[in-house]
């Protein structure tokens, strides 16, 4: 085949034998050590009036892939022959941000070797005038190789996620329908079990497991708030013995630490800085690093210049916006997308507190306290753990505390800080990245 090409998909005749797969994995070892291709089964549990079929997925080359906009170390490329989109592991930071941006769980992040890997679309094999593996080897001739054409997907299965990025693959009409079971569960042991049926748990983000990032992002928004709260003259609340300026400097360095910390490569964390133009992680690196320097030019270098500090605080918001636009790529939780853990309020919220400026700190506490309690009882009416121990916590320190002490800025910092790390536990928990297991469960429940 010449030009690009992309890959064709008949559900009708996939048995899910996972043939692809192990042809996919020999055909790359040793490079490949985790699975490029999967094949998932809808309504796998057998529930009785639903399609039983397999999609046999790997990346899909799209027209406008999320991993090379995203990815902040210029790990991608395209090549212009195949279409394919191609990962190059020796840029590669280990940041793991395209495996968050991809719906099709196509980047797989390695933690033996620090780095992500993907499906290549064989172009060693394509050189050679050969099929990608996997249609090579599918026994059921349900994988095929097509020429690429401009023609938007109309139809997908079910359990295909959605997405605006041009997935190359075209899903072929079955010659032959899924089968539709017509026996199966106990009607009434399906609704007594429906929820723990058709909410399979996958796993997922959590803070426990990102502790790196919540120390980064809780660290970087007390910096910001200090630095703003100094620009308005209120100058520092830390006791006068302490070395204020130099601290400010450490506390940076102990930010840019955190952020590299999770990195399956810290060496290579300098190419953050090479996608300005399309990633915010990289933006988000930029203005962190600008806002750091320009605290120390403003608190050390030069301290009686106003225009240093009142630029450091505007470029600190500046990077607390680009740290929510990170997280953009998660499942939006509302139509605004606006959530009460969020830096940039909380940056707001503390400096309202420290300056002593009671119209910012009520304003910007309210909508917060507003947004929490709206999606705890969001929660509740989706009958999810709306946790009231942890939320009477959260309010009683990030709000009940912080007001009492008004006119303490140390004590109220603390409660806001200690109130804002609860929920900014629960955001990391509640953070769905869409991928295709969860599609199908969502799919599932739509039909059942």
């Amino acid at each position: 085949m010449n030009g690009p090409g992309r890959f064709s998909f008949d559900p009708g005749r996939c048995i899910g034998c996972e043939t692809c797969v192990l042809a996919c994995r020999m055909a790359h070892l040793p490079a490949q050590s985790l699975p490029w291709r999967r094949v998932h089964t809808f309504n796998g549990l057998g529930l009785p009036q639903l399609p039983v079929f397999h999609l046999s997925l790997a990346c899909h080359h799209c027209a406008r892939p999320a991993c090379l906009e995203h990815c902040p170390a210029g790990a991608y490329r395209r090549d212009p022959a195949t279409g394919a989109v191609i990962h190059d592991p020796a840029r590669c930071m280990g940041c793991r941000y395209c495996t968050w941006a991809c719906p099709h769980d196509a980047p797989q992040f390695d933690p033996d070797r620090g780095e992500v890997a993907k499906c290549g679309f064989c172009l060693d094999r394509q050189g050679q005038g050969l099929e990608p593996a996997c249609v090579a080897r599918c026994p059921m001739g349900a994988l095929g190789l097509e020429p690429r054409d401009d023609q938007p997907m109309l139809e997908t299965p079910p359990g295909f996620p959605p997405s605006r990025l041009g997935p190359s693959i075209r899903f072929v009409p079955g010659r032959r329908p899924p089968p539709v079971l017509t026996a199966g569960l106990d009607p009434g042991l399906l609704a007594r079990c429906r929820r723990a049926l058709l909410w399979p748990r996958e796993p997922g983000f959590t803070a426990r497991g990102e502790w790196a990032l919540l120390a980064f992002t809780t660290t970087l928004t007390v910096l910001v708030a200090l630095v703003a709260t100094a620009a308005t003259g209120a100058g520092p609340i830390l006791p006068a013995p302490l070395p204020y300026p130099w601290l400010l400097l450490w506390a940076g360095a102990v930010c840019l630490s955190l952020s590299a910390w999770h990195l399956g490569h810290p060496e290579r964390a300098w190419r953050a800085l090479t996608n300005l133009r399309r990633s915010w992680l990289s933006r988000e690196v930029a203005l962190v690093l600008a806002f750091l320097g320009l605290t120390g030019l403003g608190r050390i270098a030069f301290p009686g210049v106003r225009g240093l500090a009142w630029a450091a605080g505007a470029v600190g918001f500046a990077a607390l916006f680009a740290v929510d636009r990170v997280y953009q790529v998660a499942v939006r939780t509302s139509r605004l997308d606006f959530h009460s853990a969020h830096v940039l309020l909380n940056g707001l919220y503390l400096t309202g507190l420290l300056a002593g400026y009671g119209p910012l700190a009520l304003a910007a506490g309210a909508l917060k306290a507003a947004l929490y309690l709206n999606r705890k009882a969001h929660f509740r009416r989706q009958g999810r753990g709306a946790r009231p121990a942890v939320s009477l916590l959260r309010i009683l320190l990030g709000f009940a505390l912080p007001a009492l002490a008004f006119g303490l800025p140390a004590l109220a910092l603390a409660g806001a800080v200690l109130g804002d790390l609860v929920d900014r536990w629960e955001y990391y928990g509640e953070l769905v990245f869409p991928s295709p297991g969860r599609q199908l469960a969502r799919d599932l429940r739509s039909m059942a």
